[in-house]
Parts: C-alpha cells; sequence; structure tokens
C-alpha cells in the first residue's frame, strides 16, 4: 500500500469486515464493496485512493516522482518533509488525510452492491439500515481541514519542488478543500 496501511483505519474510520490482505468469508460491510469488484485486497482501493488524492493535491508529475522517490532506501529530505505533512503518528495514534480520503471514498459505495440486476441493498437479520451521512462528511471535512494545511505549507515551500511541478494535470486542491454537508451547500 502506499503510504498508509490498515493501522490508519481504526477509531472513527474503521472499516470492519475487511483484514488486511482479504475479505474472507463475510457478508456485510465494506467487504462489500472488495466483493463487488472482484477484490480481495483493501490496498488496491488504498494505493487507487492515495495516487488520486495527491494528483488533485501537487498535479500529476510532482505526485508520481513523491511516490517514486519515498519509495527508495534513502529518500531525499524534500520527500521526507512531504511524508512528514502527509503522515501524522503520535504513539499509537495515527492519522493522514490520505486515509480520510481513503475511506470516504469506499465507505460511500458500501451501502449497495452491484449485480446483474443493478445496485441492491442487502438485507441482515435483527439490523436496520441507518444512514453513513455523517460519518461520511466528517470524514471528508476532517480531511479538507488537514490539506489546507498541508497546501499552505506547500504554497511555502514550493520552490524546492519547482523540478517536478512542469506538468500540473490533474491538480485541483479545491476539490479537496472544499467542505462538504448533509445539505449539499
Amino acid at each position: 500500500m502506499i503510504l498508509i496501511d490498515e493501522t490508519y483505519f481504526t477509531g472513527e474510520l474503521s472499516l470492519p469486515n475487511i483484514p488486511a490482505t482479504s475479505y474472507g468469508d463475510v457478508s456485510g460491510g465494506v467487504a462489500l464493496v472488495l466483493q463487488t469488484v472482484g477484490e480481495s485486497n483493501l490496498g488496491v482501493f488504498v494505493d487507487r485512493y492515495v495516487v488520486d488524492y495527491l494528483i488533485r493535491l501537487f498535479g500529476k508529475e510532482l505526485a508520481t516522482e513523491f511516490i517514486d522517490e519515498i519509495d527508495k532506501p534513502v529518500p531525499a529530505q524534500i520527500w521526507i518533509d512531504m511524508k512528514d505533512r502527509l503522515l501524522t503518528e503520535c504513539r499509537t495514534y495515527k492519522s493522514s488525510p490520505l486515509a480520510n480520503y481513503v475511506y470516504f471514498m469506499v465507505s460511500r459505495d458500501a451501502v449497495t452492491r452491484t449485480s446483474t440486476a443493478g445496485e441492491k441493498r442487502p438485507k441482515f437479520d435483527f439490523a436496520v439500515y441507518v444512514s453513513n451521512e455523517h460519518k461520511l462528511i466528517k470524514a471528508w471535512n476532517d480531511m479538507s481541514d488537514m490539506t489546507i494545511g498541508i497546501a499552505k505549507w506547500y504554497c511555502e515551500n514550493s520552490g524546492m519542488y519547482s523540478a517536478y511541478t512542469g506538468d500540473c494535470t490533474g491538480r485541483n486542491v479545491c476539490s479537496i478543500t472544499r467542505k462538504i454537508n448533509q445539505y449539499g451547500i
């Protein structure tokens, strides 16, 4: 997984029924999303959405360079600085706008299951469907708050990364710093 792992999905960002490497034999929760698209690993979604987030924040060229460089055995300090802005660790607590973004994107689609007859909401014995809208809004808005700080830091330090910012394809910071609410306004 790119930058984050399953340890970031605890507490408010808990993704139930998803073992780290396989969905196994589960019948509900976010695992339905994995089953729907035939994936057996949360890492596929983490990688997809982390890349999407980084492109929105930095543009394709810088995001690609960052991912390549941070994966090296000894990355340069500019890449470590960028990583330190994206990931917060304090003892056992881990936080990242990347985890919030992945949680939002995966959870928003976990309510229904795609079938050949269309979208279906599974029924569970002794359970009542309750909207996850409140949790999604909180996860998104927390991500937005964290992203604003990162974007400010990046603007103040953009000179260090100027060699990698020629192609800003996909960069759209506003799309990940804009808050959402239940009214759609």
